[in-house]
């Protein structure tokens, strides 16, 4: 799957997730803070992105409503999907904004919260459950040969997220509040000193 993500950037966060969700699957995923990098030029690139996608995912709210960028997009994947009829536009709706009368007789996704990423991932890639999900992301993981260690009070990881040290660089740790009675318990990294983790 090529897929080609639409949204207004007052929704980055939620079109990151699931942008990393689709490629934790295996999917080829079009998103715009990835591709695009300083001194390119932008509608060239958003040609590139548009001439190639098979899936155009929209990410629809109030605020994509009132973006010009996202309309032109849409609109160029509206007339891509006239041209193709192997193209699919799925409409994801993450407020309750109205779609597009275009787009009304199509299935819509609704992410809400954030839990509701993992089951939109399951409906974009056609997956018959959340266990052929996760079955996906893990021959992902195999196929790249990464390595991920799990650090209680913080969760797995591949490395530092600050630097990009390898595993062998972050360690373990953890703390005892006597007074309250609370552990504590993380990750740190022995190259940059970055360090996280809560309550255990």
């Amino acid at each position: 799957m090529h897929a080609f993500l639409s949204y207004n950037h007052a929704d980055e966060e939620t079109a990151r997730g699931l942008g990393v969700q689709l490629k934790l699957v295996g999917a080829d995923v079009w998103f715009d803070q990835w591709e695009i990098r300083a001194g390119d030029s932008i509608p060239g690139k958003l040609d590139a992105g548009l001439s190639t996608f098979d899936t155009f995912i929209l990410l629809w709210s109030r605020h994509a409503e009132k973006s010009a960028w996202v309309r032109r997009e849409l609109e160029a994947a509206i007339q891509l999907g006239i041209d193709n009829t192997h193209t699919r536009i799925i409409p994801v709706r993450l407020d309750f904004t109205e779609l597009p009368v275009l787009l009304r007789p199509l299935k819509r996704l609704d992410i809400f919260t954030p839990h509701a990423i993992n089951e939109a991932v399951v409906e974009i890639m056609g997956f018959a459950s959340d266990r052929e999900r996760v079955r996906a992301i893990q021959a992902v993981l195999e196929s790249a040969k990464v390595k991920i260690d799990f650090f209680h009070g913080y969760g797995p990881t591949v490395g530092c997220p600050r630097c990009g040290a390898g595993l062998e660089a972050i360690e373990g740790w953890n703390q005892t509040d006597y007074k309250r009675g609370d552990t504590y318990a993380g990750a740190r990294c022995k190259e940059c000193g970055w360090h996280d983790g809560g309550e255990v």
